[in-house]
């Protein structure tokens, strides 16, 4: 299983294949950039740099979540509207995770900001898309 754990980098594998090319890539990329947040954040990085990275990290989700969802409405994906709503949730907790770590940058704003990004994505990634590439039929 992969290792969530604030230490060290997410290692992109074969795990996280959904069977999708376009997504499959996106969530590669996406998983990049969460790393680039976390050498960022270990490092201690200049406040200036982080928001650039949180701020390229939002726009990253919403279009990969636009595509993700163009998928899921072109075939008639019977759980779209549940699986929409945790793109929905997650967008809004990052939303205020990024204005509250601008507010307050303290090791423990830090950490669980990027806990929940970096849990949230990889449980998203091999739950819930899994889950809907296999209704779709793709193939992993």
């Amino acid at each position: 299983m992969t290792d969530t754990s604030n230490n060290q980098d997410i290692t992109w594998t074969d795990d996280f294949l959904i069977g999708i090319d376009e997504l499959d890539y996106e969530h590669k990329s996406l998983l990049e950039d969460v790393n680039i947040l976390h050498r960022e954040l270990l490092d201690k990085a200049d406040l200036e740099d982080v928001k650039t990275t949180l701020g390229r990290l939002h726009e990253r989700l919403q279009a990969h979540f636009a595509l993700e969802e163009m998928v899921m409405s072109s075939k008639d994906y019977i759980d779209f509207a549940a699986h929409k709503e945790e793109h929905d949730s997650l967008l809004g907790e990052y939303t205020e995770m990024m204005i509250n770590y601008e507010h307050d940058q303290t090791p423990d704003n830090r950490r669980a900001m990027e806990n929940t990004l970096r849990k949230w994505l990889v449980e998203h990634i091999l739950n819930t898309d899994k889950k809907m590439s296999y209704m779709l039929g793709a193939s992993v």
